[in-house]
């Protein structure tokens, strides 16, 4: 199967939306506990695409499979070069290559940009995302316990973090 990686745009939200609010719902992928509208999603496409790549993977017929974008580790200047990643699928399409060809594009554009360390915050429990994260080189750098806390229980979160040569 082909899938098209490409920069989102604004008029993505929509779908980006349902995607995410999938993972909002259903996992502790997400520590959000509320479903977020297309109007939300378009601000923070907004605000997350100033400064830094977002792409979205599409299918065959051209629908959104899937997302990927790097935002802000840290506030101030001193983590001017060190962002969070993230990627988000639609479930039918785990395991088909979508997240790889996302990352691949996601890390070009951050290393062309000069950044160094990219970090990914994975739910202890996402073995799958963790295991995802480790085959495309990234590294357990912290285990936060009990930091976390949805659907009634206390979740562990693991820093996975990557540095550019």
């Amino acid at each position: 199967m082909t899938y098209n990686i490409r920069p989102v745009k604004l008029t993505d939200s929509v779908e980006l939306a349902e995607i995410y609010n999938y993972y909002i719902l259903e996992t502790t992928s997400s520590f959000e506990v509320d479903a977020i509208t297309e109007i939300e999603m378009a601000q923070r496409i907004a605000e997350i695409t100033e400064a830094y790549p977002y792409f979205v993977a599409e299918g065959e017929k051209g629908e959104i499979i899937g997302y990927c974008h790097a935002k802000p580790f840290g506030k101030t200047v001193g983590y001017q070069f060190s962002v969070e990643v993230t990627v988000y699928l639609k479930p039918n399409v785990k395991q088909k290559g979508v997240g790889t060809l996302l990352y691949q594009a996601l890390e070009e554009q951050l290393q062309a940009q000069g950044i160094k360390t990219l970090i990914a915050s994975v739910t202890a429990e996402n073995h799958e995302s963790i295991l995802f994260h480790q085959k495309k080189g990234y590294q357990e750098a912290a285990h936060l316990k009990m930091i976390g806390y949805k659907f009634e229980r206390w979740l562990d979160v693991i820093w996975l973090q990557k540095i550019f040569p």
